[in-house]
């Protein structure tokens, strides 16, 4: 098994392929830990590989040119070898896109809460309004808000129809979704078929609303899915052509509501807090074993 960060190329890494007709490309990557045979590949884990690093003496317009080169070089080459991805990067993207997921789910059995996309304040507040149960605005992407050195997250908060404005809300696409009165979270992590359920419970007023906040007052227990949920989790993986997803559940008394699913998600504070085998399903996966 071998192990490289996209960041060593160009500088640390070598690549020598041609192209030889109906077999694919031949050929190798010289890492500084050895030689790694295209035809030799037979499962590939990706997981946020880092940006390419260049000589510093190449800036400006060809720093972006070379950049780009690598891009679809490097990252074409790879993407072109007939190996098990553990995701494939094209599926992840895929699936990135939460109205996708939302849709994807709905169609595929799983129960999803009333949401809303818009730009404009005064569908806001009227979709505020006619939600009994209260609205959460929500992030689409990872929402990182980088100032200086400090890294701010932006996570899900409780809103009303008077808490719109205008100016934020029509400056660009805005998620709002009907609040769950949960029970407690769960993340369900899926390897291949194999589904490992954590039922996450909060143990402060804002980790209630969103668990990422408050980790120190969170508490975790394995917990088994439902079967009917079970069948929307494995058409979802489908349907996007996945080997790995975490997905995440608000649960009622009654339902599990779909709320994400994150194809590159965490898992390893999960496996410390409740002992499931997940590392070892990947390797399993990675080695084609599945049970």
């Amino acid at each position: 098994m071998s192990r490289f960060d996209t960041a060593d190329f160009p500088r640390r890494v070598t690549v020598n392929a041609v192209l030889q007709d109906e077999v694919g490309w031949q050929g190798w990557l010289e890492t500084g830990h050895g030689r790694i045979r295209l035809d030799g590949v037979a499962t590939v884990y990706y997981r946020r590989p880092t940006s390419f690093v260049f000589p510093e003496e190449i800036t400006g317009s060809d720093l972006g040119f070379a950049a780009a080169e690598a891009r679809r070089g490097f990252g074409g080459l790879l993407f072109s070898l007939p190996t098990r991805w553990i995701n494939h990067p094209s599926k992840v993207v895929d699936a990135e896109f939460k109205p996708v997921q939302l849709k994807v789910a709905a169609e595929c059995g799983l129960t999803t809460p009333r949401t809303l996309l818009t730009n404009d304040p005064r569908h806001a507040r009227v979709f505020c309004e006619s939600v009994e149960r209260g609205v959460v605005y929500k992030p689409l992407s990872a929402a990182n808000i980088v100032t200086g050195d400090n890294v701010q997250l932006v996570y899900t908060a409780r809103v009303q129809g008077g808490d719109f404005g205008g100016a934020d809300l029509s400056s660009t696409m805005n998620l709002l979704q009907e609040w769950v009165p949960k029970r407690c979270d769960v993340r369900v992590t899926v390897v291949g078929r194999r589904l490992f359920a954590v039922a996450i419970r909060a143990g402060s007023p804002d980790a209630y609303i969103d668990w990422r906040t408050d980790y120190d007052s969170l508490s975790y227990e394995s917990i088994e899915v439902p079967e009917c949920v079970s069948r929307g989790i494995s058409a979802y993986m489908d349907y996007f052509g996945l080997m790995y997803g975490a997905f995440d559940f608000a649960i009622t008394d009654d339902f599990w509501y779909f709320l994400e699913c994150n194809a590159n998600g965490q898992f390893g504070w999960l496996e410390a807090e409740t002992g499931l085998p997940i590392t070892a399903a990947i390797a399993d996966l990675l080695l084609g074993e599945t049970r």
